[in-house]
């Protein structure tokens, strides 16, 4: 959904977290008054509902439009039957509350994508 919006990410390799580069989406973000990390924390935040601490937390210029999003309310890790279920799951993204939490992911990246590719009337 990250990936698919126009942003870039590595994938997560063993962490607890995506972390993100919304650069290619500043025209977009610009035109919803993000223009550094701290206004993108607060802006995806707001929209996604969980903590997504900017970039500048963690060592990144606060210009670079970059976050760390948690992939654990991705698995709604906050009960132990939830997380087990996708852990054991032989496809876990078909798991109801998987696709809700993606759902919800994708809407806020794929508003940011479609917004970027919106040309004003000449």
């Amino acid at each position: 959904a990250v990936v698919a919006s126009g942003a870039t990410a590595r994938p997560p390799q063993a962490g607890r977290h995506l972390y993100a580069d919304l650069g290619p989406l500043r025209e977009a973000l610009g035109a919803e008054g993000v223009g550094d990390a701290q206004e993108l924390e607060d802006f995806l935040t707001a929209r996604l509902g969980l903590p997504a601490p900017g970039g500048h937390r963690f060592g990144d210029d606060l210009p670079a439009l970059r976050v760390r999003l948690a992939t654990g309310p991705l698995l709604d890790a906050g009960t132990d039957e939830r997380r087990a279920e996708c852990l054991l799951s032989p496809d876990p993204l078909e798991l109801p509350h998987v696709q809700r939490a993606l759902t919800g992911l994708k809407s806020v990246f794929d508003g940011l994508r479609d917004a970027q590719r919106w040309e004003p009337p000449r």
